[in-house]
């Protein structure tokens, strides 16, 4: 496989995240350009080409199929368009990035795989938890024995929605909307990262309620606009069972306006691992031991390490897993069987919800 050549991105969906994190980072995080964006609102599309000096923009996925030559696109349109983009992507034959949730059912995700393979291309989903460097941190920890036996993890993601801390040219209604929420928007970066940790799950409960069933936009185009946000919940506690054993807890939602939780702490035998600044901001977790045979309890510093790890510019990082998967012509780590998992338990969720009892998950990774 080439691996000189300089790879054309295409990017789908012009909104807050893609201007924020694709677009300014594709040409910094690898050997790559934007060739074109689309989006379903041409303002939108022209736009991103006149601020990223992108050559090309189209209003449909359609016509940037037939029209454009690119290698890889991203799918960054909203959470209800990803599975009729991404089949589209793949039928093309083209390498594919697409954000979170892939699509709304494991059915239709399984669809997306066995087409990839059968086309032969590179499959990414994300979050890109996996790439993070104080994740990588605590598995080898965890792996050394740093805490002993590992027993349990908690993970805290959550902010105060959408409308609330984030600048938005575009209406985030619709993230209030059935097949989007706090759950496929939020819960899936908790669920990500601990089953990174603790490896698959076996079975799951949780607790989940409307915490605020009217909203109001704080901030950017759409500045006080009401938004009625009581058809799904904004709030989820999910218990879970790994298959190896151990126990979770994932705390989601829309409904912390601020917090000092730390947003992710593994606990064993003997000692605990914590995770208490931004996950772009953290070179390795902190570390509590407690070793009597030392004379040891408290919180330490870790060594640093021998090898620095990448340090992840972005969240378009992503591109750089997906060209050495196609360079390598190895798996991705963010591969869509993991991303499948992650859906299987966020489907049945609200089995386990209604139900109020535990729910099995069947898929694996």
């Amino acid at each position: 496989m080439e691996t000189n050549r300089k790879w054309k991105v295409a990017v789908i969906g012009c909104g807050m995240f893609a201007n924020g994190q694709y677009l300014p980072n594709i040409g910094k995080e690898a050997n790559a350009e934007c060739v074109a964006v689309c989006d379903i609102v041409p303002e939108r599309a022209q736009k991103a080409c006149e601020k990223f000096g992108v050559p090309q923009w189209y209003a449909s996925v359609e016509e940037m199929i037939e029209k454009c030559d690119f290698d890889i696109a991203i799918d960054a349109a909203s959470i209800q368009a990803h599975h009729e983009i991404n089949m589209a992507v793949l039928t093309a034959g083209k390498h594919l990035i697409s954000q979170k949730p892939a699509a709304p059912t494991v059915e239709m995700l399984t669809e997306q795989i066995e087409l990839a393979k059968a086309k032969n291309v590179k499959f990414v989903c994300v979050p890109i938890h996996p790439m993070r460097r104080d994740i990588n941190a605590a598995k080898q920890m965890i792996k050394d024995g740093a805490i002993g036996e590992p027993t349990y993890i908690k993970c805290n993601m959550e902010h105060g929605g959408p409308e609330y801390f984030q600048y938005r040219d575009v209406d985030p209604t619709w993230f209030f909307e059935d097949g989007a929420g706090a759950l496929v928007d939020m819960g899936v970066h908790g669920l990500q990262i601990v089953t990174t940790l603790f490896g698959p799950v076996k079975s799951i409960a949780c607790l989940a309620t409307v915490t605020d069933a009217s909203r109001t936009v704080r901030s950017g185009a759409f500045n006080g606009l009401k938004i009625k946000s009581d058809k799904i919940p904004d709030e989820y506690m999910i218990t879970m069972t790994f298959r190896n054993g151990k126990i979770g807890f994932v705390d989601t939602g829309f409904s912390q306006k601020a917090t000092r939780t730390p947003q992710l702490e593994v606990y064993g035998t003997e000692g605990t691992l914590s995770f208490t600044k931004p996950y772009m901001e953290n070179k390795l977790p902190e570390l509590y031991i407690d070793c009597p045979e030392r004379g040891l309890r408290g919180w330490i510093t870790p060594d640093s390490w021998e090898v620095v790890p990448e340090r992840l510019i972005s969240q378009c990082c992503c591109l750089k897993d997906i060209i050495r998967a196609i360079e390598g012509d190895h798996d991705p780590v963010l591969t869509p069987e993991h991303a499948r998992h992650i859906l299987e338990i966020m489907c049945k969720i609200p089995e386990a919800i209604d139900s109020g009892s535990t729910v099995e998950i069947e898929t694996t990774f």
